[in-house]
């Protein structure tokens, strides 16, 4: 029957227009999808982290992400890189290695202007001394008699008493008499009270303040690593991956922001590299085309994932299975990254599972913020922070761990750095160090859009916006003192 109602409404809406054709509330009413829920929670969270910031990060994470082409260096490498200049992108390492010259050319010219200012004003010093040298030659018996004496045994020649102030010695002793002669240095009763910006402040700098921050002042960009982007407000896309002579692609497109984490890791020739959490395997192909590690093992927590990385080097990695995984030069694991045990890598990439949040605002499916996935979400800090724990415990001395995310929470990236390094404290002996890599990171200015220190304290983040739509990409450089 209610099938029939609504087909003879429709009908009569058709022939009579003026009369209004109603739907059933079920119908009318708009679904909530994972991705407005993502996006209400994010304008109610960040706005109060980034302020007036947020807008332009809101549009950014909205808009199309832009990309950074990795060349492949068992492919056609010399002709791809030929071809992508051709189309205007530009190499990444020159343009960190170009900004470093600016760099030290700008320190330079500030070092000089400053030996000058200083030179400056001691030849102004000295003018003046000369010229009070010559007053004093030209009338030096004038100087003697307008010259004071300011001594305190002279002031005390003229000084009067003030009897009132002097204590009975028989009562010495009386607490309301010595009171009158304390000075007044706070009012009884506000020593506890502290402003709410003070307050604020102080809550806000507690996540560094027992953090041994150490600075770093070079981010090393690997010869044999060729990264190409196109500059800021350019959003030319890259062509098609076409396929080298040998079999495998010539390029990996992946988010500019996560080239950091990995130049972050500080790669030498021979390190052995555990990437903890790899798929889909960007970041561990990255670390291998810097032809540096003796050992990459690629770990994630389940089959499927594994087999996205290993479909990932199949398609990059000439004759993978056959020339890589026997040399056991790299290595697909299968585990848990929180009960690894493993004591010999120098380096470890703890890219761990997070919101996603350029993700959670684009799909649906297999959505962090689906009602089925609530717990998950709230529980992830403290997995991200287990994960962190098991690195710093495991990596050898001397060794570096990146810490890094794909989110802007502050709950996620300083706040699980802070909670990780806590336990440290609290359960080992171990000595870990922030590296601020500030300085290093202007290497990069023309290129990445880096929060500023008064919004992450411990590492560093890859702001998104529409000039340059990287990230966000959340990393921290930590040292595990020998």
């Amino acid at each position: 029957m209610s099938g029939g109602l609504q087909d003879e409404q429709a009908r009569l809406a058709i022939a009579h227009p003026r009369i209004p054709f109603q739907r059933d509330s079920s119908v009318v009413r708009k679904k909530v999808h994972p991705i407005d829920k993502a996006l209400d929670h994010f304008d109610d969270f960040y706005k109060q982290v980034f302020k007036k910031q947020w807008p332009s990060i809101r549009e950014g994470l909205l808009a199309k992400p832009k990309y950074v082409a990795v060349i492949n260096n068992f492919g056609d490498c010399e002709e791809t890189m030929s071809k992508l200049e051709l189309s205007g992108a530009l190499n990444m390492r020159t343009l960190f290695n170009l900004e470093k010259d600016y760099m030290k050319e700008e320190l330079r010219e500030n070092s000089n202007k400053q030996l000058l200012k200083q030179i400056m004003n001691l030849d102004k010093q000295l003018e003046k001394q000369a010229r009070q040298s010559k007053k004093t030659e030209e009338k030096p018996s004038e100087k003697i008699e307008n010259t004071k004496n300011y001594s305190l045994e002279a002031s005390l020649e003229h000084a009067e008493l003030d009897h009132l102030r002097i204590v009975d010695s028989k009562n010495a002793l009386s607490t309301e008499i010595l009171n009158e002669f304390v000075p007044a240095t706070k009012i009884k009763g506000k020593e506890d009270f502290i402003p709410e910006s003070t307050y604020y402040q102080m809550f806000d700098s507690t996540a560094s303040s027992q953090v041994k921050i150490e600075k770093d002042y070079n981010l090393n960009f690997p010869d044999n690593l060729n990264v190409y982007c196109y500059e800021m407000d350019n959003y030319n896309d890259f062509e098609p991956v076409k396929k080298s002579s040998t079999g495998v692609s010539n390029y990996y497109l992946m988010d500019g922001g996560s080239i950091l984490p990995v130049l972050a890791l500080d790669l030498k020739p021979g390190s052995k590299v555990l990437d903890m959490c790899a798929a889909p395997g960007g970041k561990s192909l990255l670390a291998i085309q810097t032809l540096y590690p003796e050992l990459v093992v690629s770990n994630d927590l389940s089959n499927s994932r594994v087999n996205r990385i290993q479909s990932v080097f199949n398609q990059f990695l000439y004759d993978f299975n056959e020339k890589w995984l026997d040399t056991e030069k790299i290595r697909l694991q299968n585990s848990d990254a929180r009960f690894i045990e493993d004591l010999y890598y120098d380096r470890i990439l703890v890219d761990v599972p997070c919101t996603t949040d350029r993700h959670s605002l684009k799909e649906n499916d297999n959505n962090i913020f689906k009602p089925s996935r609530i717990k998950e979400r709230l529980k992830l800090p403290e997995l991200q922070a287990e994960l962190l724990f098991n690195a710093l415990r495991i990596v050898k001395p001397g060794g570096v761990v990146v810490y890094s995310t794909c989110s802007l929470s502050p709950i996620q990236n300083d706040g699980v750095v802070s909670m990780a390094l806590r336990r440290i404290w609290e359960e080992t002996k171990f000595n870990i160090v922030v590296k601020d890599l500030s300085i290093a990171l202007l290497q990069g200015r023309n290129v990445y859009n880096i929060a500023k220190r008064d919004t992450v304290k411990l590492g560093h983040l890859v702001l998104p916006s529409m000039k340059q739509n990287y990230g966000p990409t959340y990393f921290c450089k930590l040292k595990k003192i020998e």
